[in-house]
């Protein structure tokens, strides 16, 4: 289990689950702030970065020649985002029958890729393996140029996607949706507009219609920065990971050559899922860095390698649907479902912690009572000592300083923040221009116009980086994470809906906003390899307004007079309010399954400890409510299945 104790790096290690269970604690407990999500705000709230919302990428010389909304437009179904979900959602509806004339995206950015086009930061991959987690691959016949896919590859293989299936022009870019309100009159969506101008500043709002919207916002889209004191009179160069201006830091993201830090003294605060990719980057180029650590990031080996090409044909895509196959085994493992399949075909980091099912569920159990419940949690805590204390183990190997290794040791289940995976990161600490500066769980106490002081100590630097990750997608609706306000029949607010008590059928759909639609996870499967979760969602969506085209069999306008619509597909989907209810109940019932991780140390996925602790049985019943299906995706698969194949469209009213 390691040598370190709470205190340093004396002192026997614990010894057993008691013992390791109140170390634990104890690093719980200091993270804890009466702040909690308060301690941050959107990066672009503070007028020092304000100017980040504007988008980096974008050519300028072609902002007048891009696709744009005027008012007075329609559209048969807008979908909001061009990141992943985007796409996918929009090719499951072409093979469904619509049309590509049919489907406009909606995006402030200037391209297609969502997260994978705003993070261009150096080093960027993403941790779950290429072949699974990159969409469509059978479909585009593509080959990943590694085991895990960097960022530049993601967004072409976005831009790929777009192409194949000529989606390239169907694009509002720079285009903000302001909010939506349902008129049922005309059984449509009023959306707002508001376009993006070459300065920063918007044109006024217009109005466009739309039968359908899809809202593929995303999960970690709004950058966040902590309020620490004196942030904005930092004097040197100040900027935002998922903002990465190599304006300061010289190369771009295909030469990441970050030449201008010579001679550098560089700071960056966090050390998550960003940073751990980040630092070997800046360790190679900037005079001295330092690395402001709150809590460790536990970072496993990734072992990343090259495709090779004939390997791939022959054991990866070994026939039509391998990567869905290659996704379940995937998420078998990773769920810890019993029995496994006999092989594990990823077998990487993530499939060998059973543990995280923790949080994603599980069918190989089902406690029921308080006593069985109890002793459930205590299997998935003990599950996970073996893999953690590995990570630990790890640290000590590869860290030569036995005080730098103590301090990057991370002292919490496994499951309780994002696993972190790099073959680089640890082994950055032996050089001797890198410096650990750990605040003990508390964070900066004060920015300078120089530099940054933390307990008492003042430390110089010319350029500092935030890595401080991005806005809780937990407590928000899909429209609420981007401040989108989207109003259904007779006014209803959907994110005040979502607040009040989260209600929808199978994680997509909700009533009183006909024709809407969103990804899960949100009562709907969950797996890292979100991806995958996108795709379910997609298809579930597709299957009903598909059965939609074919019940009403009209694809010609309908003109019927003052106040009717001229769309092609007349006809509208929504979930019934009991059959939404139903549904949310049956999360509930299945919530218990991910109530481990109770007590985790505060991140973003457990509202930095706001989400612990609380006794009012109404509250709890609310937050059971904004659970994933308890009993994993798998499972979750199975029902959506069944309840396609039922074909009697429970809990959904389909009219014309």
């Amino acid at each position: 289990m390691g040598s370190v104790t709470e205190n340093g790096v004396n002192g026997a290690a614990p010894t057993s689950f008691v013992e390791l269970s109140e170390k634990y604690k104890s690093e719980h407990d200091k993270r804890l702030r009466s702040d909690g999500l308060s301690q941050f705000t959107d990066l672009y709230s503070i007028p020092k970065f304000r100017r980040f919302k504007q988008d980096p990428w974008a050519d300028r010389s072609t902002y007048d020649t891009l696709p744009r909304a005027f008012d007075g437009d329609r559209r048969e179904i807008l979908i909001m985002g061009t990141g992943i979900a985007a796409l996918v959602f929009a090719v499951r509806l072409l093979e469904a029958g619509f049309k590509r004339e049919d489907l406009q995206f909606i995006d402030v950015s200037a391209g297609f890729g969502g997260t994978w086009y705003w993070n261009r930061y150096p080093g960027l991959m993403c941790d779950v393996e290429s072949y699974i987690y990159m969409p469509l691959l059978e479909e585009t016949g593509y080959i990943p140029k590694h085991k895990y896919a960097s960022g530049t590859e993601l967004r072409e293989h976005a831009e790929r996607i777009a192409e194949k299936y000529d989606l390239t022009e169907q694009a509002w870019y720079r285009t903000r949706m302001v909010d939506s309100v349902w008129d049922d009159t005309a059984k449509e969506w009023v959306v707002r507009l508001a376009e993006q101008l070459s300065d920063g500043n918007e044109r006024e709002p217009i109005t466009v219609r739309s039968r359908f919207v899809i809202l593929t916002t995303g999960l970690m889209l709004i950058p966040q920065v902590p309020q620490i004191k004196g942030i904005q009179t930092f004097a040197g160069d100040c900027f935002h990971a998922a903002r990465w201006d190599y304006q300061v830091t010289g190369g771009s993201q295909q030469d990441p050559s970050l030449v201008n830090l010579k001679g550098k003294k560089v700071g960056i605060i966090g050390t998550g899922a960003s940073s751990i990719q980040i630092v070997p980057e800046l360790a190679k180029w900037a005079d001295k860095l330092y690395v402001f650590q709150r809590t460790p990031s536990a970072v496993d080996r990734r072992d990343n390698r090259p495709t090779d090409a004939e390997w791939f044909k022959k054991e990866v895509s070994t026939g039509p649907g391998w990567q869905e196959k290659r996704s379940q085994n995937f998420y078998s493992f990773v769920s810890n479902a019993s029995p496994k399949p006999e092989v594990n075909l990823v077998n990487d980091g993530w499939t060998t912690m059973p543990s995280y099912s923790a949080l994603i569920g599980n069918t190989a159990h089902n406690p029921t009572t308080p006593e069985e419940i109890g002793k459930y949690y205590q299997y998935i805590k003990e599950l996970d000592v073996e893999r953690q204390s590995r990570v630990r183990d790890r640290v000590d190997v590869i860290i030569k300083d036995p005080a730098t290794a103590a301090k990057l040791k991370p002292w919490y289940s496994g499951f309780c923040k994002r696993p972190c995976f790099h073959d680089d990161y640890l082994d950055s600490f032996n050089k001797p221009n890198v410096q650990l500066v750990d605040t003990d769980g508390k964070g900066i106490d004060e920015i300078t116009e120089k530099g940054l002081v933390v307990q008492g100590q003042h430390y110089d630097v010319d350029v500092l980086i935030l890595g401080t990750g991005y806005k809780s997608p937990f407590l928000f609706s899909p429209p609420g994470r981007v401040g989108v306000q989207i109003l259904g029949r007779n006014g209803a607010d959907l994110d005040k809906k979502w607040t009040n008590a989260v209600t929808t059928l199978h994680g997509v759909m909700s009533h009183d906003f006909p024709n809407m639609f969103w990804p899960g996870f949100i009562q709907a499967g969950g797996n890292p390899n979100y991806t995958y979760t996108i795709n379910q969602g997609a298809l579930q969506v597709a299957h009903l307004m598909g059965s939609g085209l074919k019940k009403t069999g009209s694809t010609t306008p309908a003109s019927s007079g003052s106040g009717s619509s001229l769309y092609k597909y007349n006809f509208t989907v929504e979930a019934t309010a009991e059959g939404e209810e139903n549904w949310s109940m049956a999360v509930v019932s299945h919530a218990h399954m991910l109530g481990a991780s109770s007590g985790c140390t505060p991140s973003y996925m457990n509202a930095e400890g706001e989400l612990e602790g609380v006794s009012d049985p109404a509250k709890l019943a609310k937050m059971a409510r904004s659970a994933p299906w308890g009993r994993g995706q798998a499972d979750f698969d199975r029902v959506l299945d069944e309840w396609r194949a039922k074909g009697d469209f429970e809990g959904v009213e389909i009219k014309t």
